[in-house]
């Protein structure tokens, strides 16, 4: 198919106002909050979307589609939704890497600084504070884009970084230390505090041999993939006091339900999956797929290219 002028669907219930006009300026562009909003007719036009969250099946109701821009970064909900094979996926993954290192390093500095049990009413004067300069975190996907980002900033600030890479041979840029996944027990063992930023793994990593390995006075702070810890370890955990506080801006069903044990669950600070928000975002998102779409039509790889597997590959 010709790149000059593909038909483009902006499906986003959120995002679609700002990010569909700064798209329209290089090619026209239908808009809806989700895919479903269309009738069947106007399903199988859909050469291009532009979107994230797809409920299961609606992709394969798209036999034109040929390229998937998510406006996110994670591409497990994809075999669900029906993606055909041979369908071009691009992502933004380039897009919240700086918030979302912020943001995992504010609540690192939350959970230190005791802010948490500051609207109970503690004693004046009392603390439990601790300082994060001096002390050694392990950042659970260190190679990666925000694991690079968080990094970054935590050493400025005096933290000694290990970075948790896959196989652990190629050092992490700032890191004093890289090692392989699976020594993330003996790195926990050695680490006052730990970050996670990673995508989905098929089994958790933070499990509770892992927590078990941790100090006391550890805070665990997570804005990878949700299906990267152990849930039900990381709340016995915390009700045991065996660490210091957690921090969790992904979940397994979201939003949570008000019934989850985790909003009684001590020391849990639960974070309505916001660290990639910024004011910047749409404009962003929108420049990622200009930017592919300039390669497509130059006859060069999309910069953005992800690789996902589909139901026969798992």
């Amino acid at each position: 198919m010709s790149w000059d002028r593909p038909r483009v669907l902006v499906a986003h219930s959120k995002m679609a106002p700002e990010l569909a006009p700064r798209i329209e300026a290089e090619v026209p562009v239908r808009r809806a909050e989700v895919v479903g909003d269309l009738s069947p007719a106007e399903r199988a036009g859909v050469e291009v979307l532009v979107g994230y969250q797809f409920p299961p099946g609606v992709l394969a109701e798209l036999p034109a589609l040929r390229w998937l821009h998510l406006t996110g970064t994670g591409t497990d909900h994809l075999a669900a939704a029906g993606l055909t094979p041979g369908v071009l996926v691009t992502n933004a993954a380039r897009v919240p890497v700086e918030s979302v290192a912020e943001y995992a390093v504010a609540a690192l500095f939350m959970l230190l600084k005791d802010f948490p049990a500051l609207p109970v009413r503690p004693p004046w004067y009392t603390s439990r504070a601790v300082l994060l300069d001096g002390s050694t975190v392990v950042v659970l996907g260190g190679s990666g884009r925000i694991g690079r980002a968080v990094i970054r900033r935590l050493t400025a600030l005096g933290a000694r970084c290990v970075a948790v890479t896959r196989t652990g041979r190629t050092p992490v840029p700032l890191a004093y230390r890289t090692v392989p996944v699976d020594r993330l027990v003996e790195a926990a063992a050695d680490a006052d505090h730990l970050v996670g930023c990673l995508p989905a793994t098929p089994t958790a990593l933070v499990d509770k041999e892992v927590l078990a390995a941790l100090p006391p006075h550890a805070a665990f702070v997570n804005v990878g993939r949700s299906s990267t810890v152990d849930d039900q370890a990381l709340h016995e955990a915390l009700r045991a006091g065996r660490i210091r506080g957690a921090f969790l801006d992904v979940h397994h069903t979201e939003p949570l339900p008000d019934d989850d044990p985790a909003w009684s669950v001590p020391n849990l600070v639960v974070s309505p999956h916001r660290a990639f928000a910024f004011p910047g975002e749409p404009a962003e998102v929108a420049r990622t797929f200009l930017d592919n779409l300039a390669d497509l039509r130059a006859g060069r790889p999309a910069r953005d290219a992800v690789i996902v597997p589909h139901k026969e590959d798992s």
